[in-house]
């Protein structure tokens, strides 16, 4: 039996307070920073130069005849499979863990319902995290030499293997495309070939019933303060949440990396950069990266998209949304920051025995 436990979001509610925070994060050149995010972002950097095989130019690739919205509702079940097994130990797949997960769904609710009133605007967290995220995105490839690459270097980026990048942008498209498809088949333990045992699989998680959520809203504006909470605290390397320490105390470490960067970059591009500088002006300096698919054009992949012969021809009908899926992945969500963001294992194999409720709880659910 899977319970939310109801001491779980006691620590939680003592941090309330400290997520509505009325403050602006429009530091001193954080629009710089953040166009320099999206510029390296477009060529998916920082990454390692790709070192595709020459071999890959003359396979033969399949085709892929499902719908992208399709393959989205797809790439969600299967996710939703495997956050649901690597959490709480449960397989959806088999109707009695289903049945567990569901009273997960239905406890939480339990636990929520008191806080479902609340009107939480996390917005400037959001701001600061997506600020910090940025300073870190453009220092790794600032350190690198990616901002301004060498001849050397560039030649690696555009010309990938000796053979110039336009010539693999077939290959990169239909990998694009495929990738969900072999996360999903990875991730459902079933081959791309095995076309009867995926269809069987996703039937089960198609059929898959959870209670609704009762505060959805309250759900996501958690889930996402506490996910900018640990991405700051892992960036920062803080001991404790940002959240303990507010958020004053945690801008002024973000302004501090923020005006360290600055005269980083100045001294890497030569040119004099200030909080007053236009983004246009400094993009204009940089060169016109091509884009670097090593994330996801791996030879793995490759490999994986070569034995997908069979999923050329499918063409299967599949619901554009699926309630239950997406009541599922929102309970994995929030659940997975609760352990990132506090440490906090709010969901117990079985009831604690202290004042649970969860037996009341599970009887109502049948009922």
């Amino acid at each position: 039996m899977g319970c939310f436990c109801h001491k779980s979001l006691l620590p939680l509610s003592a941090l309330l307070p400290n997520i509505n925070v009325s403050a602006s994060v429009a530091l001193p050149g954080t629009p710089i920073v953040l166009g320099l995010s999206e510029y390296l972002s477009a060529a998916g950097l920082p990454a390692e130069p790709w070192q595709p095989d020459l071999a890959w130019l003359g396979l033969g690739q399949p085709s892929l005849r499902l719908s992208a919205q399709a393959v989205a509702t797809i790439s969600a079940m299967a996710s939703l499979r495997a956050q649901v097994l690597a959490q709480f130990g449960l397989d959806l797949l088999i109707a009695l863990q289903a049945k567990a997960f569901a009273r997960v769904v239905a406890t939480m609710n339990a636990r929520l319902s008191a806080m479902a009133h609340l009107n939480l605007n996390p917005l400037a967290w959001l701001e600061l995290a997506r600020l910090n995220a940025a300073i870190d995105q453009v220092t790794i490839p600032l350190q690198a030499g990616l901002l301004m690459p060498s001849p050397s270097l560039m030649m690696a980026l555009s010309v990938p293997g000796g053979i110039p990048m336009p010539r693999w942008t077939s290959l990169l498209a239909l990998l694009r495309l495929l990738a969900p498809m072999i996360a999903a088949s990875t991730q459902l333990n079933v081959s791309l070939s095995e076309t009867v045992q995926l269809a069987a699989a996703l039937r089960m998680l198609a059929g898959l019933s959870l209670p609704a959520l009762v505060a959805p809203q309250l759900m996501a504006s958690l889930t996402a303060v506490l996910s900018a909470s640990a991405q700051l605290q892992a960036s920062l390397g803080l001991g404790v949440s940002p959240l303990t320490l507010g958020f004053p105390a945690i801008q002024l470490l973000v302004q501090a990396r923020l005006a360290a960067l600055l005269p980083a970059l100045s001294l890497r591009l030569g040119v004099a950069i200030n909080p007053g500088s236009l983004l246009a002006e400094l993009l204009s300096l940089l060169p016109k990266l091509p884009l670097v698919p090593t994330s996801f054009a791996t030879s793995a992949v490759v490999q994986a998209a070569l034995q997908a012969q069979a999923i050329a021809t499918l063409n299967w009908q599949v619901p554009a949304l699926i309630p239950a899926v997406q009541i599922g992945l929102t309970t994995c969500a929030l659940v997975a920051q609760l352990q990132a963001a506090l440490g906090i294992s709010a969901v117990l194999a079985a009831p604690c025995g202290s004042g649970c409720d969860a037996a009341a709880i599970t009887r109502a659910l049948a009922a």
